[in-house]
């Protein structure tokens, strides 16, 4: 099961920038990759589940 759901906002890991899950995407092996269109980008960008985070306010 995704650890994030679409429309849930997340946070890089790294550097803390936020954006909101757009698509979930199984791959091969049993993990999972994200869309997350982030904030002030313009573009989608995809992340593995472990370079995420759930947003705090």
């Amino acid at each position: 099961m995704a650890k994030f759901a679409i429309g849930e906002r997340v946070e890089k890991a790294a550097d803390h920038e936020d954006g909101v899950v757009i698509a979930v995407f199984p791959t091969e092996d049993g993990k999972f990759r994200y869309a997350v269109d982030m904030e002030g980008y313009g573009a989608l960008q995809f992340f593995t589940e472990e370079r995420l985070v759930v947003h705090v306010n």
